[in-house]
């Protein structure tokens, strides 16, 4: 896919970049730049912690024109058929081989109104692009979203009605994260679910994990919650109270597609524990697959059932 990405666009800038305008060609060239970069990588001619100051600028740039051009085209209101009793809800997480930050399982589940798994999907992946705090997306994007296509050509009648994405949607310094990129792709409304609050310091106070704790703490009951607003008065997500044994939040946002209070409603609706049932199966079976198939000594050991109740005192310390 990388190299079909860099000989087309090798091949529209060898043409004098015919039908763009200067600045597109630009911009094109640019991100030419950043494919051969990553394909080094790739071909470990670079390795992912050893790259040129000036290399890594160019990723950035790049990956933030494209952001933009991604926010553009996010809708934070409900479609018009849009009804919050769902038939199947997605989750999608990706988990790492433990002491390796490149071979990871991606993993998508769907689950129906019982809140029960009808369709489960696990690739192994090979990251690519270097992690940078705030682009996520550029680093596992793609393989979800190749994981959510094959289930909407291979088994179309359980395609949900929502997305759940483990990180974060609108919640992010460019109001474009991952569940942002995956909605955008996919067509599908989504919504972004984080376990750790994405500290955003020029948005205002609120973004401040002293804040949130001290807001969130007056919550008791599950579904309530607090927002979480710029300097502005711009609402970017919210800190959810899924569980009455959660003495800890997740931080909904949009991806697209959907309202706030939507996300909200869904979230709360799918949750026993802390984290929404179609992401903790996801992050349960993604981990589950690498103890089976990549063990650690630690992971030989026996595992709880993925269903247990036990499990979901391990989750409330997330």
């Amino acid at each position: 896919m990388l190299k079909y990405c860099i000989s087309n666009l090798a091949s529209v800038i060898s043409q004098g970049c015919e039908g763009t305008k200067g600045t597109n060609c630009q911009a094109l060239t640019k991100r030419l730049s950043v494919e051969q970069t990553l394909a080094k990588m790739m071909e470990n001619e670079l390795e992912n912690d050893v790259i040129a100051g000036d290399e890594l600028e160019n990723i950035k740039q790049s990956w933030i024109a494209e952001q933009n051009e991604y926010q553009a085209r996010i809708s934070e209101k409900d479609q018009e058929d849009w009804k919050s009793n769902f038939s199947y809800l997605g989750g999608l997480d990706i988990s790492f081989i433990v002491g390796d930050d490149v071979n990871a399982c991606a993993c998508y589940v769907v689950i129906d109104t019982n809140l029960e798994v009808v369709y489960k999907d696990t690739a192994m992946v090979k990251m690519i692009a270097p992690y940078i705090p705030g682009f996520l997306a550029f680093r596992e994007a793609t393989f979800l979203i190749d994981l959510v296509d094959a289930q909407m050509k291979i088994k179309p009648e359980v395609t949900p009605t929502a997305l759940l994405v483990d990180g974060n949607g609108v919640l992010h310094p460019r109001q474009c994260g991952i569940a942002c990129h995956i909605g955008v792709a996919t067509g599908l409304p989504t919504v972004g679910v984080a376990k750790n609050l994405h500290q955003i310091q020029e948005y205002g106070e609120q973004f401040t994990r002293e804040n949130v704790k001290e807001r969130f703490s007056n919550l008791n009951t599950p579904g309530e919650h607090i927002t979480l607003a710029t300097s502005e008065g711009k609402i970017l997500g919210a800190a959810l109270k899924t569980s009455a044994n959660s003495s800890n939040p997740v931080f909904v946002s949009v991806g697209s597609g959907l309202s706030l209070a939507s996300a909200l409603e869904l979230v709360s609706k799918v949750s026993k524990y802390r984290v929404p049932e179609p992401t903790r199966q996801a992050d349960l079976m993604s981990r589950e697959f690498l103890r089976l198939n990549h063990p650690t000594q630690r992971q030989k050991q026996p595992l709880k059932h993925i269903k247990g109740d036990k499990h979901s005192q391990d989750e409330n310390k997330l």
